[in-house]
């Protein structure tokens, strides 16, 4: 039976969890469901979604005292009852306390709070409330997060209500999608990719290190950095004091992902940690080799050897090493790419994702 669901992510910018929330709030409202999205006012995700027909829009100024605050938890709970809303995802820990709680107030059946971030959570009195009485289903986007979830406390919510739905990856659209070439390749020159925030949780400052490897090696290669943030002009001047600034191009933020993809041999993401690597996987949907460091979600996604290389974390010299060994080798950056996509269709295409969401809102 076909519900009132309402998606409740308050987050002002655009980031892997607002493209999941946008992403199945429009699958689900194709497969007949009455879609209702939560945002914060002037967010990216209510610009993405305004003019969506079938998609009815709330917003409030969410932060995470929000749910102290009694107008904003009237406003919700009214909004909740008035629409019958049957199931209620959360995106940040701000909407699993506003959201949550208004929620519950409301008599709605089911709060789930989907998890895309594997860091640890505090085993505070609230959270203990917030997960035991507030939390009806748990969605971790891979095991890494569901392990960072646990490890201040086993007992923070009962493993019988956490369902592993990773996120899903539309490889179809992804195809139908027109590309084009964004760089022009300079004779035989090998182009290593690498798109997230320009911040110190994405590990750009390791694939400058690795550069400088690379270049004193004499190594024919580029690096494309795609993205913005608050290192940018940090991480310019890290290129600019080891040397390779003639070799790593800051290209700022990117629209067309699939032509960026396009426009590379290599894919390289070298965070900190990640809840689960999207650039990853859209990279090995155009048969890219991947390398990363070996954390939290990456062995995950990557079949470390099969379909990309990890190694271990912060090492740049191993990280120059990974991807000297495909830059030198062209059949092996196509043997890995094939595997790539085919791991892509076999473990994260979206109608596999699709059905597990669906499965659990009508449970």
């Amino acid at each position: 039976m076909n519900q009132n669901v309402c998606f409740f992510n308050s987050n002002k910018a655009w980031g892997g969890g607002e493209k999941w929330n946008h992403h199945f709030s429009l699958l689900l409202r194709d497969k007949g469901y009455r879609v209702f999205v939560v945002t914060n006012h002037n967010s990216e995700l209510k610009k993405r979604l305004e003019n969506e027909p079938g998609i009815t829009l709330h917003s409030e100024s969410i932060g995470n005292l929000s749910f102290l605050n009694p107008a904003i938890m009237l406003r919700l709970k009214s909004f909740f009852q008035q629409n019958d809303i049957k199931t209620v995802i959360t995106a940040l820990p701000s909407d699993v306390k506003s959201g949550g709680f208004a929620a519950k107030c409301a008599g709605v059946s089911k709060v789930i709070y989907r998890r895309g971030i594997a860091v640890p959570v505090k085993n505070s009195f609230l959270n203990r409330q917030i997960f035991s009485k507030v939390v009806d289903r748990l969605i971790v986007n891979s095991l890494e997060t569901k392990r960072t979830v646990l490890i201040n406390n086993k007992n923070l919510i009962n493993e019988s209500k956490i369902r592993l739905i990773h996120n899903g990856f539309d490889v179809v659209e992804f195809d139908n999608q027109p590309s084009e070439q964004i760089y022009t390749r300079l004779g035989d020159e090998v182009i290593i990719g690498n798109a997230a925030r320009l911040t110190a949780q994405k590990g750009q400052k390791f694939l400058i290190e690795a550069a400088e490897i690379l270049k004193k090696k004499g190594l024919n290669f580029r690096i494309l950095i795609a993205g913005k943030g608050e290192m940018e002009e940090e991480l310019k001047d890290y290129s600019t004091k080891h040397g390779v600034s003639d070799v790593v191009d800051f290209i700022g933020f990117v629209e067309d992902m699939k032509s960026f993809y396009a426009s590379q041999d290599i894919f390289c993401l070298p965070s900190l940690w990640e809840g689960f690597g999207y650039a990853l996987v859209e990279a090995m949907t155009l048969e890219k080799p991947v390398v990363g460091f070996e954390i939290s979600s990456n062995p995950e996604v990557v079949k470390n050897g099969k379909t990309g290389i990890l190694v271990p974390s912060e090492d740049s010299s191993q990280l120059a090493s990974a991807l000297e060994k495909l830059i030198l080798d062209a059949g092996l950056r196509n043997k890995m790419g094939k595997a790539g996509r085919e791991r892509v269709l076999n473990k994260f295409n979206t109608p596999l994702v699709l059905g597990k969401l669906i499965d659990l809102i009508e449970e």
